[in-house]
């Protein structure tokens, strides 16, 4: 059986929106936002083999609920397998190597490196994923680093190894939106996200003897509710990929910024000042710019019917 033929769920019938795609985008960078602000309090108390290994193992549980209600194993067959593993230790690396350069460096710095990730995607889609990049997907990433440029006051306390890491992540995490996207047009969405991050928890299961760290009752219930999280995270990216391209959603993970002044706020009393403000509204309005290509994109004839 061929990569075509593969018996898709119901669910991956429906027509292609884009701008359905953004706003699940949008959704998944909020969830995203909440999902960072647990693992910096985990990793006060475990070390980052034993928080991923945690994070996607639990996330198994609402994906595997889904994918029944999706068809069953059948929903779950692929014919790309070695794509299916690559992409996996592809977002492995990505959540090693961030949670280091979140340790290694402030916040701030490790955030601004990743806000450069727009720009590998929209590079290498085109080539890639074979998306089609207009101007308009170009104009909303230039606009939403701007905006970026505007909050963001790196300390230049960071280490250098730090800074590696951080760049390191960016580019496969570029590397792994693109491969979802391929992997969308042939395979199921619950698929690639059960095999992701399936394949994600055994890579860190031989990591575990060597740093282990017992939870306390509460601990293990905040383990628990983070990788409930994450999976529905994983979840809405990849159907948001089904959806639109690469080009188009990455515009919306400028959002992560906003989601930051608000739960920096709330949670720790930081006040935002005026040029944070300042760039959560030209943010606010990449958001918008991309969300209009991707209505024209769906108005528009597809040139290869």
């Amino acid at each position: 059986m061929t990569a075509t033929t593969i018996d898709a769920p119901r669910i991956d019938r429906v027509a292609r929106d884009p701008r359905r795609g953004i706003l699940l985008m949008a959704l998944g960078i909020a969830l995203f936002s909440l999902l960072n602000a647990a693992v910096k309090w985990q990793s006060e108390t475990f070390p980052i083999n034993q928080i991923i290994f945690f994070r996607n193992a639990f996330a198994l549980i609402p994906v595997l609920v889904m994918a029944r209600q999706m068809g069953g194993l059948p929903a779950l067959r692929t014919a790309r397998p070695r794509e299916q593993i690559l992409l996996s230790l592809i977002w492995t690396g990505v959540l090693v190597m961030m949670f280091g350069a979140y340790h290694l460096m402030p916040l701030a710095d490790a955030t601004a490196i990743s806000f450069l990730q727009p720009i590998v995607v929209t590079f290498l889609s085109a080539p890639l994923a074979g998306d089609r990049v207009g101007w308009r997907d170009w104009g909303a990433v230039l606009v939403g680093i701007a905006g970026v440029l505007l909050m963001v006051d790196p300390t230049g306390q960071g280490s250098v190894f730090g800074a590696v890491l951080a760049f390191s992540g960016m580019v496969l995490s570029a590397l792994s939106m693109i491969m979802q996207r391929r992997l969308s047009r042939t395979e199921t969405s619950i698929s690639v996200v059960v095999w992701t991050l399936g394949i994600s928890a055994l890579t860190m299961v031989p990591t575990l003897p060597a740093a282990w760290v017992t939870p306390t009752g509460p601990q293990l219930g905040g383990l628990i509710a983070m990788g409930l999280a994450s999976g529905a995270f994983q979840y809405l990216t990849v159907r948001s990929l089904y959806h639109a391209s690469a080009a188009a959603v990455s515009a919306v993970s400028y959002t992560k910024m906003i989601w930051a002044i608000v739960i920096g706020f709330v949670a720790f009393g930081d006040v935002p000042t005026p040029a944070v403000l300042l760039g959560t509204l030209v943010i606010l309005v990449s958001t918008v710019l991309a969300y209009r290509s991707g209505r024209r994109d769906a108005a528009a004839p597809d040139p290869t019917r």
